[in-house]
């Protein structure tokens, strides 16, 4: 066991459209006195499973977590309201709103929930003042792009992204037809939501959108692909607790675009990991756990904190802006 287990509180909150939320607080064994609370945000097609590892690092820190189902995610049903980075940024200021409405914060998303982050701050900027730093995994200004790269085998990608995109936006109840008859395991299965009962914490990261019929998860990309960030001048006022981090070797957000995101937000840090995929939080939750968790404890972080983990092989490659 890597560190004292937490206890995990399923809670539900109704977004703008009444549509419940399903969010699931972490709070630790031995808490803080003066810890910010942590808010861990998922990216598409997956859940907050996806941040089970950081959570029982963070927690065994004496930090409080929140996480969270995103609409059409998980638990979470599609609901009424688009399927827009604008609403779902709307969903998780109702969290915040309804479980954490005073106090420090320290926001953590990856890819889509990036985005989310983005926009939660040029919607809200008068939350800044509570945040003690974001750390953005994955990130982009300019949406999510087809065309990982140069080169053949880039273009061959893109070429059947694009394929796919297309016949999801086109033909969405064939595509449903076809992952009714996929195994259940399989992660882009599609079967039938389950009812409310008990459960003790989010869904399998697999499951993420396995209960979401493909029109929605075509809507979901095209908000994707449309994406612009926008009052990035609110971002900037974070400076160095702003610290965007990205995969050198990402082929769905390649780390070039997050290094662009990163040249507009002068005071802001980016770090680079070699070697490593879109799968940035999985690869390295204990890295990435560490630099949530110094942003955590505040300006003057305390000797009980973990030193960085060692990357294997190779340094980080690190920029200060």
């Amino acid at each position: 066991m890597l560190n004292p287990r937490s206890a995990t509180e399923v809670l539900s909150v109704s977004a703008a459209d009444g549509t419940p939320l399903s969010v699931y607080r972490d709070a630790p064994a031995r808490p803080r006195s003066d810890g910010a609370t942590i808010v861990l945000v998922h990216g598409a097609s997956v859940t907050a499973d996806l941040w089970r590892l950081h959570t029982r690092h963070l927690t065994g820190l004496g930090f409080n977590v929140l996480r969270y189902d995103q609409r059409a995610h998980g638990r979470t049903p599609r609901g009424q309201a688009p399927l827009t980075i604008e609403q779902l940024a709307d969903d998780l200021h109702h969290i915040l709103r309804a479980l954490v409405p005073t106090g420090p914060l320290v926001l953590a998303g990856h890819s889509l929930g990036a985005l989310i982050l983005q926009e939660l701050a040029a919607l809200h900027p008068q939350l800044l003042p509570r945040i003690r730093g974001i750390v953005l995994l994955s990130a982009t200004a300019h949406g999510a792009s087809v065309i990982p790269g140069h080169g053949p085998r880039a273009l061959l990608l893109a070429a059947g992204r694009s394929l796919f995109a297309l016949t999801c936006t086109y033909a969405p109840r064939a595509v449903d037809r076809l992952r009714r008859l996929l195994p259940d395991t399989h992660r882009y299965a599609l079967t039938p939501r389950p009812g409310t009962g008990r459960h003790d914490g989010p869904p399998p990261c697999r499951h993420g959108v396995r209960h979401t019929p493909t029109a929605d998860l075509a809507a979901l990309w095209e908000s994707l692909r449309r994406y612009e960030a926008r009052h990035l001048p609110v971002l900037e006022q974070l400076g160095e607790r702003l610290l965007l981090m990205a995969g050198a070797d990402d082929q769905h957000i390649p780390a070039t675009h997050t290094a662009q995101l990163a040249d507009r937000l002068a005071r802001s840090r980016l770090e680079i990991l070699p070697r490593t995929t879109h799968a940035l939080p999985i690869r390295h939750p204990a890295l990435i756990s560490a630099r949530i968790a110094h942003l955590a404890a505040g300006p003057h972080p305390d000797s009980h904190l973990p030193k960085d983990p060692p990357f294997p092989n190779a340094p980080l490659s690190e920029q200060f802006h």
